[in-house]
Parts: C-alpha cells; sequence; structure tokens
C-alpha cells in the first residue's frame, strides 16, 4: 500500500495564469520552465491531473526532483 501524499498542490486561477505567463516568455530558463510544468501537470484543482511517475517520465526528471519542487511550492 502506497503512502498518502505528504505535499499537494492546489494552485489557484491566479497561480495557474502567472505559471503560463512564466512559460510564455522568451527568457525563461529550462529550469524554471520545467518546474513550472511539473506544478501545472500536479495540480489537482485543474484536471487532468498526473502522478509522480508521469511527471517523471514526460518531463525527463527524477522524483525527488519532483518532490522538492512540491515541496518548495
Amino acid at each position: 500500500m502506497a503512502r498518502p501524499k505528504k505535499n499537494k498542490v492546489q494552485l489557484s486561477d491566479a497561480d495557474v495564469k502567472k505559471l503560463k505567463g512564466i512559460l510564455m516568455k522568451k527568457d525563461t530558463s529550462q529550469t524554471i520552465a520545467n518546474r513550472c510544468r511539473i506544478l501545472l501537470a500536479l495540480d489537482e484543482n485543474h484536471p487532468p491531473m498526473q502522478t509522480y511517475d508521469q511527471c517523471m517520465a514526460t518531463f525527463c526528471v527524477s522524483r525527488p526532483t519532483i518532490a522538492t519542487v512540491v515541496k518548495t511550492y
């Protein structure tokens, strides 16, 4: 049995708009863009929501990276 999630990502509409705005900028670094994409993918308020494993495959990052982004948020 899996452990329940410790940190949940629940973005407001304003947060989603801000993250998408960051992604649209040309001078956004790849690291920041990946962090924004991870948060948008894991958002519980705006389906479809992805799992950590799906994010790992989609964005080519490790599980600790995803956990750190979520914990920092």
